[in-house]
């Protein structure tokens, strides 16, 4: 009735199919690429499920286990002998996810020897965070105490914790090795200090300040969102790996940690794109410009006071005009 037949319906379940599958085939291509938007944006494709979620967060809320987790790190430091491969269960115990610090706050510890305590702590862009750390001798109150402070994020923070863990088992010579090998080498084992920059080795106070300029995430490949990069704030008495650091004092310190928080305003991350692509532009469009300009410049009407351009006498002449004869025509 239609004149439509088997094979045009056929034809059109091919089609139909074959723009499915490009469909599907172009989203997961594109996929990667979005991961990188929301990472500059700050903005999560999918949101983090959580098996018990966080109060409201809002400034001013006050300091809490929502906010701030405080913790001591002790232990033997054998792990990786015959009889433990495992470190003790010490240091934070990551049972939730932290509220973005909005507020100022400060804390007491009580720094044994040969251990580390510290802070763990979800920092967030908009905000500066200044930290103040001092410590006291409670053996020898006379002597002036020496100590190590390190922020950093998770992922080294987790690296931190096995040499923490076995920071009395030499590896047979392998751990002064590692110490000691090529930085290529030493990026990939040795845990870092956030920026490179704020480790504050063998001091008794120190005074820094932390601003972020995006929120800290981390990506894998077997994860469905990215995760939050909290930050651990550690103050230590113990000999690590790095070579600078203060070695174990044999006495016991009381640590005083102020954080101040304090509201920053910073320009989004794409105005430096947008300046550095202007210049970019006004660059390259310059000669064009200036091009344009020279070509206009011929083409302007002038307008001149009239009269004959050419020059010319305005007194008469001292002799006339000798006019030639007219010959006559011929008569015929």
């Amino acid at each position: 009735m239609y004149g439509l037949s088997l094979a045009d319906v056929g034809g059109e379940i091919v089609v139909g199919n074959t723009r499915l599958s490009v469909t599907v085939v172009v989203t997961l291509l594109l996929l990667p690429l979005l991961s990188v938007i929301s990472y500059e944006t700050g903005v999560e494709i999918a949101p983090v499920a959580s098996a018990q979620d966080p109060p409201t967060c809002k400034i001013g809320m006050p300091i809490d286990e929502w906010s701030v987790e405080q913790f001591n790190m002790t232990g033997n430091g054998m792990a990786g002998e015959e009889d433990q491969w495992w470190g003790d269960d010490t240091g934070p115990t990551y049972g939730h996810e932290h509220c973005p610090l909005q507020s100022s706050f400060s804390t007491s510890f009580v720094l044994n020897n040969d251990s580390a305590v510290g802070l763990r702590m979800h920092l967030t862009t908009g905000w500066k965070y200044t930290f103040s750390v001092n410590l006291q001798n409670l053996n020898q109150p006379d002597e002036k105490p020496i100590a190590d402070v390190y922020l950093l994020q998770k992922n080294h923070f987790e690296r931190y914790e096995f040499d923490f863990d076995s920071r009395h088992n030499e590896w047979d010579g392998m751990r002064d090795d590692i110490a000691h090998s090529a930085p290529w080498l030493q990026n990939l084992i040795i845990w870092k200090p956030f920026r490179d920059v704020h480790s504050y080795e063998k001091l008794h106070e120190v005074d820094f300040a932390v601003a972020l300029d995006h929120e800290e995430r981390s990506y894998s490949l077997w994860d469905k969102s990215a995760e939050i990069e909290e930050m651990f704030l550690l103050v230590e008495s113990w000999d690590n790996i790095r070579d600078y650091d203060a070695k174990s004092q044999e006495v016991n310190y009381s640590v005083d940690v102020t954080v101040q928080v304090e509201e920053r305003f910073s320009l989004p991350n794409w105005t430096v794109s947008l300046v550095c692509c202007s210049g970019l532009i006004g660059i390259l469009a310059a000669p064009f410009l200036v091009h344009s300009r020279y070509m206009k410049a011929g083409l302007d009407v002038i307008e001149s006071g009239g009269g004959d351009m050419m020059p010319h006498l305005d007194t008469a002449p001292e002799r006339a005009p000798t006019v030639p004869d007219l010959t006559q025509p011929p008569e015929g």
